[in-house]
């Protein structure tokens, strides 16, 4: 089965980047760049659902909707 869930990646002051994805509890790491932290990210994610999930818990994530993020532009 192929699901399509979030990834929120953000640079962080160091350089590096960090990867969230918010369907899966627990699931963020980093990476020296974009890809890297989504290549782990994915990994993660994968490893989290076919092996510490119930099947409720996988059928609920699977199932979720595609989430829409944007960006907020604010006057500091």
């Amino acid at each position: 089965m192929v699901a399509k869930l979030s990834v929120i990646c953000t640079k962080q002051t160091n350089g590096s980047y960090f990867a969230i994805c918010p369907e899966v509890k627990g699931c963020y790491t980093q990476g020296d760049t974009y890809d890297e932290a989504v290549a782990n990210l994915k990994e993660l994610v994968e490893i989290t659902v076919k092996e510490e999930l119930d099947e409720d818990e996988k059928r609920e994530i699977l199932s979720a909707k595609t989430k829409i993020f944007s960006e907020l532009e604010i006057v500091v």
